[in-house]
């Protein structure tokens, strides 16, 4: 068997790079299109979430961290998937990551969601859901350590998604 010259290789990777930058674009302009427009949304500085035995509890959202906010629904399926993305987070010095259950009839339709994630899975309300403009599941935002919106990706975002944009 011989092996393919240095030059053909470098051709292959060059064309292997080509593409895979091609489809992080394509990705990009999909996420792009599909977010909501957040310039209306002033920086939170603290969210009321129930938690999911009903109780309120109060998230300071401005603790020098950056905060990542899953919003799912019960019945989306992308959001079973790709909800194990916030497990990175989980002992994170530098994030605060929870998910939060929206577009549900009633909170034990939330509650297994905890065994799918090292976070805090809260129940989340119409205005809190107005607020952040979620109409599509799942949404998640990334928001500053001041509390402005950073990003927001709409659909499947996989672990190294949510993790290259807390850098960003």
């Amino acid at each position: 068997m011989t092996l393919p010259a240095p030059r053909e290789l470098l051709l292959k990777a060059g064309r292997a790079l080509v593409y895979l930058a091609g489809f992080f674009v394509f990705a990009a302009a999909v996420n792009w299109y599909q977010a909501p427009t957040t310039r209306n949304i002033a920086p939170v500085n603290q969210l009321r979430l129930a938690s999911l035995t009903g109780e309120k509890t109060d998230i300071t959202l401005t603790s020098g961290k950056k905060t990542v906010i899953y919003f799912f629904a019960p019945w989306c399926a992308v959001c079973k998937v790709s909800m194990d993305a916030l497990n990175f987070f989980s002992e994170s010095n530098r994030v605060q990551a929870f998910a939060v259950g929206l577009d549900y009839e009633n909170i034990e339709e939330l509650k297994p969601y905890r065994s799918k994630v090292n976070v805090p899975v809260y129940a989340g309300d119409t205005e809190l859901q107005r607020r952040f403009m979620v109409d599509r599941y799942p949404t998640v935002y990334i928001l500053n350590a001041d509390g402005s919106v950073a990003h927001v990706m709409v659909g499947y975002t996989s672990r190294f998604g949510i993790w290259i944009r807390t850098l960003i």
